[in-house]
């Protein structure tokens, strides 16, 4: 009899390109953790005892879980410079609603250019980011004691929310911090149309703020690991190196090796020589820049990458990076949603055919899973890692 293979084992050989007892599987869920088990959005964002038993309930609703969990650190700081200050309090434009649609509906973004000048933000500093007239009005609207609190408390509170979770589930959660990559940055802060002058005008300023953006990202994802527990908490040594429109189809591949590889390299690179794992999480289909991705590991120890990739030809990118990088995905959101069980199933089957030899390949969804994925879906996926992926 073979002795039992924990979660976090299971996770760890995955990155290390070693065969255990079978495939991971890992859907990253998110906003359908809050409403599957029951909980407004708010309650979700505030409340972080609420949401560990609304993500433990969920597993139970699809077959009992995942191998890992996202801790979803988005309800810390999602795609803000402004420390731990909550969904409410960032200086990009986000709005929430209590309730999910139709009364109400997921976090939605509105942008609003906040770097004006790139010149001038770097020389007077992140302040002029985080208080300016572009910003979300609600930053202005919070007393010192929320800023405090939000900034330096309610971090340990919902470390140790989630540390009480991976014991009690007996599951790694999949991240520790969270960063994103500059270009991405840089397009929110700056705006989608006036970066898209920028690349044709001056990219080298576009290149020169990504860098100036790189280590105050990073760092700051250092901290939150190492308040999750990194080193203590199964998955908290992880950073969520992350990026939604950085790569094609979004920027061309041109753009993205000039403007957004070198930070992406340095960004992996700081991150696992300073004792971390990188998570490398990249929307779109960048099965045309894999020949540029396959670098990303080089130059470091084995089991320190992972790449969670979207719309990629997962067959292709194994064959480019399987045996360097760890691959992580990628069960389409609209198959989930709209599917059936068996659909579901295939789908998994091909995916586990196609990736799974050798080792370094986490069977997950293309970027997280919608809210309004039907839970049999999940169970089938789930299930699938079982059925097809024994070594």
């Amino acid at each position: 009899m073979k002795d039992r293979v924990s979660r976090y084992e299971r996770i760890h050989a995955a990155w290390n390109h070693e065969e255990r007892d079978r495939v991971p599987v890992a859907p990253l869920n998110c906003y359908i953790s809050a409403y599957l088990g029951g909980i407004s959005i708010r309650e979700m964002f505030l409340e972080p005892e609420k949401l560990t038993a609304a993500t433990a309930k969920t597993r139970e609703i699809i077959g009992g879980g995942g191998d890992q969990e996202d801790p979803n650190i988005t309800t810390l700081d999602h795609l803000s410079l402004l420390g731990k200050s909550g969904w409410d309090q960032v200086t990009l434009n986000w709005r929430i609603w209590d309730e999910f649609p139709p009364e109400g509906n997921i976090p939605s973004f509105f942008e609003k250019a906040i770097i004006e000048d790139y010149d001038d933000v770097m020389e007077r500093g992140a302040s002029t980011l985080f208080f300016n007239k572009n910003a979300s009005p609600d930053v202005f609207k919070r007393s010192l004691d929320d800023f405090l609190y939000y900034e330096f408390e309610y971090p340990k509170v919902y470390a140790a929310a989630w540390r009480k979770f991976v014991e009690e589930q007996e599951t790694p959660v999949m991240m520790g911090g969270r960063a994103t990559i500059p270009f991405e940055l840089v397009l929110y802060y700056r705006g989608f149309p006036q970066l898209v002058r920028d690349v044709m005008t001056q990219p080298d300023k576009v290149k020169e703020m990504c860098e100036w953006l790189l280590e105050r990202e990073i760092v700051n994802a250092f901290k939150q690991a190492m308040i999750m527990g990194s080193g203590e908490v199964p998955g908290a040594e992880v950073i969520f190196f992350q990026a939604g429109v950085v790569g094609p189809p979004y920027v061309s591949p041109q753009v993205f090796e000039e403007l957004v590889w070198p930070t992406l390299k340095k960004g992996v690179d700081m991150i696992v020589g300073r004792g971390f794992k990188a998570h490398v999480h990249m929307d779109g289909d960048l099965t045309s820049v894999l020949h540029i991705l396959q670098d990303l590991a080089r130059g470091l120890p084995p089991g320190k990458v992972l790449l969670d990739l979207e719309k990629t030809n997962m067959k292709k990118a194994k064959q480019v990076l399987g045996d360097k990088i760890c691959l992580h995905g990628n069960v389409p959101a609209a198959l989930l949603c709209m599917g059936t069980p068996e659909e579901t199933d295939a789908y998994c089957k091909q995916l586990i055919e196609d990736c799974a030899s050798g080792g370094g390949f986490i069977l997950a969804t293309e970027c997280e899973t919608p809210w309004n994925a039907k839970p049999e879906n999940l169970k089938a996926m789930i299930n699938s890692a079982s059925k097809y992926g024994q070594y």
